[in-house]
């Protein structure tokens, strides 16, 4: 996948969790926490690209991320495909 086919995933999953927000608002430099996701919408949002995307990722690779560029960045670098 692309990055921006990554970034797409990632907004979709997480207008899933809120659908209050608005679109635009969903940018790679900023983090779900300030757009008020909870820490179970985020586990919530990280479930829904690995099954949109078919992928597996270990816990580990999601350490220290920080934003929604992270979260991406994190899916492209350190996902694999599901048998």
């Amino acid at each position: 996948m692309t990055r921006d086919q990554v970034s797409a995933v990632v907004r979709e999953n997480i207008l899933a969790v809120r659908p209050d927000l608005d679109p635009s608002e969903i940018r790679e430099d900023r983090t779900m926490e300030e757009l008020g996701c909870s820490s179970l919408d985020r586990l919530d949002v990280v479930v829904g690209c690995l099954d949109a995307c078919d992928l597996d990722l270990r816990a580990e690779r999601l350490d220290g991320v920080t934003g929604i560029g992270g979260l991406v960045d994190a899916l492209l670098a350190g996902a694999v495909r599901r048998p």
